[in-house]
């Protein structure tokens, strides 16, 4: 099994291809500039140029071309303008998406936002470009020919995972969860069976993740 990370280099990218590289996992960091291509390489990860925003969907189906599956880790958020959100979370989504249909692709993985639902729109201040984005590439997502997880995290902090989790379809309110325990689902979403055509909230809690992702199988 091959793994490719688009957005490798990314908060919880990082801590993804750690844990994917201590578990002996066949994977691949994408990542926008050759510095990163290079450092990951001085570390002994394999990594590629991959730049959803600039690439075309003819150079993303040949760059795609040969993994098994595809994490989709890349997200504007709130940094940038809308027009460079819908370039990279909605048109570049889209453009991963149909390159691995293309490439009979065994399993797509969305890191989304934490509700991407059409009523959250309103509700998402200066987050709307992006929840917009994100709720259209999760719907075409839905429909396209390749089986997919889309995860939703909570709001993401900048300190050491717990390894326990609460999960459900939607949770009233807004929790918070570690990048790290963030990639340790997607890390479980990608190397065990059961999470085809998914779809799921992720806050901090109280079950170990493994033991939580039980829920959604």
């Amino acid at each position: 099994m091959s793994i490719l990370i688009i957005g490798a280099n990314g908060g919880v990218g990082q801590f993804l291809v750690e844990q994917l590289k201590e578990s002996g996992e066949t994977f691949t960091a994408g990542v926008r500039k050759q510095e990163q291509v290079d450092a990951f390489k001085e570390k002994d990860i394999d990594a590629t140029l991959i730049d959803v925003e600039a690439d075309d969907l003819s150079t993303l189906t040949d760059k795609i071309k040969g993994y098994d599956k595809v994490i989709f880790s890349v997200g504007s958020g709130g940094k940038t303008g809308a027009d460079k959100t819908f370039y990279v979370d909605l048109d570049g989504a889209i453009k991963t998406i149909k390159a691995s249909e293309e490439n009979n692709v065994q399993q797509y993985v969305m890191v989304s936002t934490y509700d991407s639902r059409r009523e959250a729109f309103d509700a998402s201040g200066d987050l709307k470009p992006y929840t917009i984005a994100k709720h259209y590439a999760d719907e075409y997502l839905k429909q396209a020919k390749v089986p997919y997880t889309i995860v939703h995290p909570g709001g993401l902090l900048d300190e050491a995972g717990t390894g326990k989790i609460e999960i459900g379809q939607f949770f009233e309110g807004r929790g918070t969860i570690p990048r790290e325990d963030v990639a340790t689902v997607l890390k479980e979403v990608v190397t065990t069976e059961g999470f085809d055509n998914k779809e799921f909230q992720i806050i901090s809690g109280e079950k170990e993740i493994p033991q939580a992702l039980t829920n959604v199988k």
